[in-house]
């Protein structure tokens, strides 16, 4: 890369939520190093600072609530040094001394998860609800359509109002004002921080955005229009957790830490901020990345401050600055000296501290009195993504401390694979058993690691589709006390249908289908109901709830609108219609629930769906016959004269395909594609109620699938074989 910068570590505290390591501003005087302070998972706020690459704590204080936001006091012209830490639906404030100068407690029923300062104005974000005070008191609230995940706050023109820019969970961004919404983009990304650039003029409303599928952005607010523009996708990069920041090297970088624990300083053009950011370093941590900002903290030169979900706080400042073995002759002797007693000393305390807890819990044990002993829980994140184009869906986990194995347990047969941090192995199953047990085995100090997982979808298989599978993971760590975690997913029904969109795609021209529910149920049972077939997390519980989303590999949408006692779900894929209209009343029969349920299926609604993936159909299918022919042609162990540019001896179709080279052969969806349209002409006999048999035509329509004859696939689906009075 074209900086050269190594990692310095600095200090350890508790677990660690995104956005809560800040460094303050450079104080009034010669001194040119600054503070910093961090929040942690068992309530403790420290401040601290570098000297001598050792950490000096400024003020900590004692354990409470934790601390999910932390703050710098913003004031245009103007340098703060005020710290506001959120724990619960408590904030205080704090001077750089430690001193508590301010105590709100909220009437809030969540815990506030972001926040942002602007002069005497508070804005706290908790669940759905974006409330502002000013001098301790409650001047409006606004509740979102889904949870908040980042805020920023701007200045207006007449300085007497705020605008807010809010990060809306499956929804986008959107513009408050006084309590009012004036304008919303949807980004289908899923955009999950703000960065707000540090030289922007107070009126001007700009902010960089991380996305969940590891993409960057710019949120631009011009005259009442609210705009989103993407400027890197993702490419398989892990997803944003937090920006930030950095000045070095002569220019305004914008760091990103995402949770694969890689950490990325983008150059940006302050001239041109829609410009593409130019890459300029990259560092691997080995786990999520919660918090970078930069400054001088170490030294007088800028560098690069980053926290870990474990609590590693660690500098990022050029190599020249680094401390190392030829360095250690410019460092005083009794510099050195006293360095080497603060370590012995902290391993004598920590030698006494275990042999303490050790005897104590030998005595416990001996003790003749009746107890419950309850292990630690393991503190372990988990995600559940949705299914990429390849339908591989893949579970994150992140450990506080280092894994030893998982254990993988499932009823249903399903393709796994997993990091190069770990080996999988599959037990054999017993004959006849279709459940599925697994083992992962980790590397030592692994404490992040992936595991993908997709359904083997079987022709006999006697579990209907319209059951969602769960699937049991045992997390166990490799120190004692040796106490395995249960983590518990669920695989959906529909895990393509992972990407976000605006509801303004209802008014596209498709052929809709649509079923329409009706009956007693609630909005939140409605809710639960649907996250058996949908992934990720879904809007929460409202009085009406709207959204939509849209197939990873087939690009068909999928709308859902509930209320109380109403449902109507409408799509172009009729495949997916059918199996909301089974899962739904499958669990309506199970919690006892009286529903009645309608359809209405266009006659062309299959060929509409094939005309819609007709060109990749035909690419899949060209792709899946090359792949066919090279391994042939493979087997055939032809020398260098049959395969020579100047006198082949095969034809010119098989010397195309041997020229193809093994990387730029890709995975073909062929096989799926031909399984997904025989399922759309069942599911469309089965809900028009036009179920006689029509066996000799679904073989006819396999076959013209796979021999992609596309004349024939048209006539079939569009049903001319099929006359009314054959409706049942």
């Amino acid at each position: 890369m074209d900086y050269d910068l190594s990692r310095i570590d600095y200090t350890i505290c508790g677990i660690t939520f995104p956005d809560t390591l800040k460094i303050l501003p450079i104080p009034v005087g010669p001194k040119i190093q600054q503070k910093f302070t961090i929040g942690d998972k068992n309530g403790v706020l420290q401040c601290l600072s570098i000297k001598d690459e050792e950490p000096v704590v400024q003020f900590k204080t004692l354990p409470g609530k934790p601390i999910t936001s932390v703050q710098l006091a913003s004031s245009t012209g103007t340098l703060t040094d005020k710290i506001f830490a959120a724990s619960g639906n408590e904030v205080k404030g704090y001077t750089r001394k430690g001193k508590v100068f301010l105590t709100i407690e909220t009437p809030l029923t969540e815990t506030i998860t972001s926040m942002c300062v602007l002069g005497v104005d508070l804005i706290l974000c908790s669940g759905r609800t974006v409330t502002c005070y000013r001098d301790l008191r409650e001047i409006h609230s606004y509740i979102c359509d889904d949870r908040v995940l980042d805020i920023a706050a701007y200045n207006t023109p007449n300085n007497t109002r705020m605008r807010l820019l809010v990060l809306v969970a499956n929804k986008g961004a959107e513009i408050l004002e006084n309590g009012y919404s004036l304008a919303h983009t949807a980004i289908s990304a899923g955009p999950t921080r703000l960065a707000v650039p540090p030289s922007l003029h107070a009126l001007d409303v700009y902010a960089f955005y991380g996305a969940a599928d590891g993409s960057l952005g710019l949120i631009i607010y011009e005259g009442s229009t609210l705009t989103s523009k993407c400027l890197m996708e993702g490419r398989g990069l892990g997803s944003v957790v937090c920006l930030g920041w950095f000045m070095g090297n002569g220019g305004t970088h914008l760091a990103v830490g995402r949770h694969d624990g890689s950490i990325q300083l983008y150059l940006i053009d302050m001239e041109n901020m829609s410009g593409k950011p130019r890459l300029k370093f990259t560092y691997f941590c080995g786990e999520p990345v919660t918090s970078v900002c930069g400054g001088c903290v170490g030294t007088d030169d800028h560098e690069l401050l980053a926290a870990t979900f474990s609590g590693r706080i660690f500098g990022l400042r050029s190599q020249r600055l680094v401390p190392g073995v030829a360095n250690l002759t410019n460092i005083p002797q009794d510099a050195l000296a006293s360095r080497r007693a603060k370590l012995e000393s902290e391993v004598i305390r920590l030698e006494k501290q275990t042999a303490n807890e050790r005897e104590k819990y030998q005595r416990n044990t001996r003790s003749l009195h009746g107890g419950l002993s309850a292990p630690p829980l393991l503190d372990i994140q988990y995600e559940l993504q949705g299914a990429t184009r390849d339908g591989w869906q893949e579970a994150k986990i992140t450990s506080a401390v280092p894994l030893d194995m998982l254990f993988i347990y499932c009823k249903r047969k399903l393709d796994l694979l997993t990091d190069n941090a770990a080996v999988l192995s599959i037990c054999s199953s017993q004959s006849g058993a279709k459940d599925l047990l697994a083992t992962v085995r980790c590397q030592a100090g692994t404490r992040r690691l992936w595991v993908r997982m997709r359904y083997i979808l079987q022709a006999n298989d006697p579990v209907s589709r319209a059951e969602s599978v769960q699937v049991l993971i045992y997390a166990l760590p490799s120190a004692a006390p040796r106490v395995a975690r249960l983590i518990t997913l669920r695989l959906p029904v529909l895990p393509y249908y992972s990407q976000h969109e605006n509801m303004d795609k209802e008014n596209e021209k498709r052929s809709w289908c649509q079923v329409h529910i009706t009956g007693s149920f609630s909005v939140a049972e409605m809710t639960s109901w649907l996250t058996d077939a949908l992934p990720g997390d879904l809007p929460r519980p409202s009085a009406n709830v709207a959204f939509a989303r849209s197939h990873t590999l087939l690009r068909t949408l999928l709308v859902c609108r509930y209320q109380r006692g109403m449902g109507i779900f409408i799509s172009d894929n009729v495949t997916t219609i059918a199996i909301i209209k089974d899962i739904i009343s499958n669990c309506s029969v199970k919690k006892n629930i009286r529903i009645e349920i309608s359809t209405d299926i266009p006659d062309n609604c299959c060929v509409q769906s094939f005309q819609g993936i007709k060109e990749q159909f035909e690419t899949e299918y060209r792709t899946y016959k090359d792949n066919l022919l090279k391994k042939a042609i493979s087997a055939l162990e032809l020398d260098e004269r049959a395969t020579s540019e100047e006198a082949p001896t095969i034809c010119n179709e098989y010397q195309r395909v041997w020229s193809i080279s093994d990387d730029t052969l890709t995975d073909t969806h062929f096989e799926e594609l031909v399984d997904t349209i025989d399922e759309w002409y069942v599911d469309f006999r089965s809900l028009t109620l036009r179920n006689t048999d029509y066996t000799t035509e679904r073989v006819k329509l396999r076959k013209a699938l796979k021999d992609c004859e596309l004349e024939q696939i048209l006539l079939i689906l569009a049903n001319e074989n099929v006359m009314p009075h054959d409706i049942d």
